[in-house]
């Protein structure tokens, strides 16, 4: 019984000891929480100032908490459940620390997780707060922090100019390259690029020397001189054509249409066999007609001539 007892009484102390911290209630000015009177109110003013120039540029906001205890949690951990409680800004930062336990803890919302990290945070913290805050100079602490957390967020999306809000992840080299419209694209796409561009250019530049190498044996081989090359005649191959050897000319086409026939060489005639001289007749014959062939006798009519007689013949002896 008495083990119970005790028991029930040490969780009572616990409950005693973290309830109050869970049930911190957000301060009047929304950006400073101060249970333990550990700011002034001057501080307190320039915080709320600075935190309306980022309300308005980034709609982000830096919150500062001040707790007595933090009870049995762990720091951060207990700064990622307010964060949630008090439905911050997902580019928001919450600082949450206790003076009497020495102890603190930052956490930043979803958007910006991944550019100000948690190691981020502890430069930060080292760098800006933890020397004067261990020192009580509280006020001192909390100014100076809040004043570089808000030169990050100018120095990442960029400083602000006729009170529109930069884009997020910029700068101000990205701001002018944005201010110059498709340029600033073209330029963004080579800078991301760049590696996949040089080597296209170097794969260009291998591909024209070695069709300039083949410009040159072609003009060798004939014997002509090189004329000047340009990298846009490995796309067509007009220069090699024009010094080509001339071919022979083409007979000419036949007329279209029907009836044609082609030319014939005149036949060639026979030459005339050269007629053989007539005999003369002597004086004193007397002709006479043969109707049948030679050999025979007779049949012929004889006419009394110049002392002799004989027949002539139409055929051959």
């Amino acid at each position: 019984m008495k083990k119970a007892l005790s028991l029930a009484l040490l969780l009572i102390l616990c409950l005693c000891l973290t309830v109050p911290a869970l049930a911190l209630t957000q301060g009047d000015s929304f950006y400073v929480t101060d249970e333990t009177g550990s700011l002034s109110q001057d501080t307190v003013d320039q915080v709320v100032r600075i935190n309306g120039e980022l309300e308005e540029n980034y709609e982000a906001h830096i919150v500062v908490a001040f707790v007595d205890y933090f009870g049995d949690r762990y720091a951060d951990e207990y700064a990622v459940s307010l964060f949630n409680e008090w439905s911050l800004s997902p580019r928001g930062m919450l600082l949450v620390v206790s003076p009497k336990e020495g102890r603190g803890g930052m956490t930043v919302g979803s958007e910006i997780t991944d550019v100000f990290t948690s190691d981020d945070m502890n430069s930060y913290l080292d760098r800006y707060f933890w020397d004067d805050f261990d020192k009580g100079k509280y006020d001192k602490a909390v100014t100076r922090l809040v004043e570089k957390l808000s030169d990050w967020y100018e120095d990442y999306y960029g400083p602000v100019s006729g009170g529109s809000q930069a884009a997020p992840g910029g700068s101000s080299a990205s701001g002018a390259l944005a201010g110059l419209g498709i340029l600033g694209v073209i330029l963004g796409f080579i800078l991301r690029n760049i590696f996949v561009i040089l080597l296209f250019v170097v794969i260009l530049v291998l591909i024209v020397l070695a069709d300039r190498r083949r410009y040159r044996s072609y003009y060798m081989s004939i014997g002509m001189p090189i004329p000047r090359y340009y990298p846009w005649y490995m796309f067509t191959s007009r220069p090699y054509r024009a010094y080509r050897r001339p071919r022979p000319p083409r007979p000419p086409a036949p007329p279209r249409g029907g009836g044609y026939r082609p030319p014939t060489r005149p036949a060639s005639r026979p030459a005339p066999r050269p007629s053989r001289p007539s005999r003369p007749s002597g004086g004193g014959h007397s002709g006479g007609s043969f109707g049948g062939r030679g050999g025979s006798s007779g049949g012929f009519g004889g006419h009394s001539g110049g002392g002799r007689s004989g027949g002539s013949f139409g055929g051959r002896r």
